[in-house]
């Protein structure tokens, strides 16, 4: 058994059937929707039919793990590990980073110095990544000082496009005008949609995509013009549409031979309650810029 447990929180895109071979441990944030009896958690199936189905004007909304949760985290990782490294969703998006490291010193003092905690800078399947390379990064034997520094650097090159179900989710969560998510539903009605990504660890629109009736082949037009004939990795998420998502694939394993899909996942709750259902995510790093 590894000395370090590596830890992450659910906002990570992460297959559980990988999670359990690795033994990464997850702190959980919570979904908040009093309107459709939800309070904690939701499976992502629940979450996507009661967002089609209801009446409300309110959406739901998500609230980041408490200190108390981290500290029961990180007591039980102790019990079989030495160290810890804990990777937390973007400080632009959640206040999760600051939970994580308050949580630390409620440890006992000589504990407090075995835990690093890792701003991911990124989310979904992005997260998914950065954490999965900690475990590989710990597999080699390298220590968490060392892993810490190479995950700070390789985080700068996992990259993330998607794009978002109906805008009236963003826009009732106010990260979203009503003006703007009018004018993206009148352009999506002409194949007009709005390409998000996470810059500098916030959601940003980075531009806009013409004829993209078809999401699948609009993300692998994006990905296709940045990864090109290079190696890369990619995660695909999706919320309640695998038909796309395994369109997406087909297409990329077309117009991008040599990028390796590591896995097809739902959106978590975390993440799709924001965005909404019909969302699909891509997160990719190219392999020239892996750290070793």
């Amino acid at each position: 058994m590894s000395k370090i447990k590596i830890i992450t929180d659910s906002a990570a895109a992460i297959p559980q059937e990988i999670i359990e071979k690795n033994n990464i441990g997850v702190v959980n944030l919570k979904v908040l929707w009093p309107e459709e009896g939800i309070n904690g958690s939701i499976e992502t199936k629940e979450l996507f039919k009661k967002m089609r189905e209801t009446k409300s004007d309110i959406a739901p909304k998500t609230s980041q793990p408490s200190v108390g949760d981290f500290k029961e985290a990180f007591e039980e990782a102790f019990k079989n590990h030495d160290e810890i490294i804990c990777i937390v969703l973007s400080t632009g998006i959640s206040g999760t980073f600051n939970s994580a490291t308050q949580a630390i010193k409620f440890l006992p003092k000589d504990k407090q110095n075995k835990v690093s905690i890792v701003d991911s800078f990124s989310a979904d399947g992005a997260e998914g990544i950065i954490a999965l390379k900690a475990v590989e990064f710990i597999e080699k034997g390298f220590e968490r000082e060392e892993t810490v520094f190479k995950l700070e650097v390789f985080k700068e090159s996992v990259k993330v496009v998607g794009f978002p179900g109906d805008p009236k989710w963003i826009e009732r969560n106010g990260r979203l005008s009503h003006t703007g998510a009018s004018l993206i539903r009148k352009l999506e009605k002409v194949g007009i949609r709005p390409l998000l990504v996470l810059k500098k660890g916030k959601v940003k629109v980075a531009s806009i995509r013409f004829k993209a009736k078809d999401k699948a082949a609009a993300v692998v037009r994006e990905l296709e013009g940045a990864i090109k004939n290079k190696e890369a990795v990619v995660t695909i998420t999706h919320a309640d549409m695998f038909p796309v998502a395994e369109d997406l694939k087909d297409q990329l394993s077309v117009e991008c031979p040599n990028a390796k899909i590591l896995f097809i996942d739902d959106i978590n709750p975390i993440i799709g309650c924001h965005l909404g259902p019909d969302s699909i995510i891509c997160c990719y790093y190219l392999k020239e810029n892996d750290v070793l």
